[in-house]
């Protein structure tokens, strides 16, 4: 009997530990659980006060991103962390001309900005293509240099299948870019709405690799 208590809490133990809820120590660090339904339904929110703050900041940008942006440009998400430098308390946001379109995949528009609120003035990176996001997702030190790599989710929607993938970005102070790094394509793949011919649905839980970078841990659940 004591034998099957122990085994019964060693699978208990096991499931913990995959499901991102045991010790740091037990494994790869959980940076963002698409399992979970609020994850994958949140929507960035900024009040008048904290959009009039970015407003403020991109007024001391230079003209040629103050003009891609626009006036009524979109903010698609925080974090806080280190971006420049290790230790630093910083806030980082996603800014683009405009909010995201799930049905085009390819809209006709510029590169998006990082803004990186700081001690001192505020820090703009130009993304080194013109692809366009739903939303930043996460944020977390990957690479375990002291500084924070960046998650970005983009989505689109074709067929009655959704599918969203992260690119991660490391802000690079030379350039004053934020070249990609690393992509994880569908880390969600939902067909459980609308024409789909296959009604599935998979989700990742993104964790910190072992080795570095990030790695996507795909998993399958019904459709409800």
């Amino acid at each position: 009997m004591a034998g099957g208590m122990t085994a019964r809490r060693g699978i208990r133990l096991g499931l913990l530990v995959l499901a991102g809820l045991g010790p740091a120590s037990a494994g790869p660090r959980l940076v963002l659980d698409y399992r979970d339904p609020a994850v994958r339904a949140g929507e960035p929110r900024h009040g008048p006060a904290e959009r009039a703050e970015i407003a403020r900041a991109l007024n001391g940008a230079p003209a040629a991103l103050r003009s891609d942006m626009g006036k009524s440009f979109a903010v698609l998400g925080t974090a806080r962390g280190a971006f420049t430098r290790p230790g630093a308390r910083e806030r980082i946001y996603l800014i683009q001309r405009s909010a995201p379109v799930a049905l085009d995949p390819f809209p006709n528009a510029p590169a998006p900005v990082l803004l990186v609120l700081t001690e001192g003035a505020p820090r703009f990176y130009r993304l080194t293509k013109p692809s366009q996001f739903q939303r930043l997702a996460a944020s977390a030190d990957a690479d375990r240099d002291g500084r924070d790599e960046v998650l970005l989710e983009g989505s689109f929607t074709n067929m009655g299948q959704s599918v969203s993938s992260l690119t991660a970005v490391r802000l690079d102070d030379a350039s004053g870019t934020a070249p990609e790094t690393q992509t994880l394509p569908e880390v969600v793949t939902d067909g459980c709405w609308g024409g789909a011919a296959r009604k599935t649905r998979s989700v990742a839980a993104v964790v910190v690799a072992e080795g570095g970078g990030f790695a996507a841990r795909l998993c399958p659940q019904p459709c409800r």
